[in-house]
């Protein structure tokens, strides 16, 4: 009985086996919607939590901090600890693996 309590459990746990969510780390995308097709897919980054985010949606305090878009922030403990930031063109000079290093760390 207690097998089958801890499948249950197993199959229906919100995480998979192979990977580990840190809830101290949380990624953040923050870009307009005039610039969209130059988000990056955050999505395969491992032990973080991926959060998007539309500039236009954010408060006026908020906007006055970003410069240029699209922008990543990584947060540990809810505070920021590395960001990247586009540079005249628009784009992020980052790739993925940069960011899991950085991620890694933590």
């Amino acid at each position: 009985m207690r097998t089958l309590i801890v499948l249950a459990f197993l199959l229906f746990s919100p995480t998979s086996l192979g990977e580990v969510v840190k809830a101290d780390i949380t990624v953040l995308q923050v870009n307009s919607q005039w610039n969209k097709k130059h988000n990056l897919d955050l999505n395969n980054l491992i032990g973080c939590e991926v959060q998007f985010a539309w500039l236009e949606d954010q408060s006026d305090n908020f906007k006055k901090q970003v410069q240029t878009v699209p922008v990543i922030i990584i947060y540990h403990n809810e505070r920021p600890v590395m960001q990247w930031a586009a540079d005249l063109s628009f784009k992020l000079n980052v790739g993925l693996e940069e960011i899991q290093q950085v991620i890694d760390k933590l």
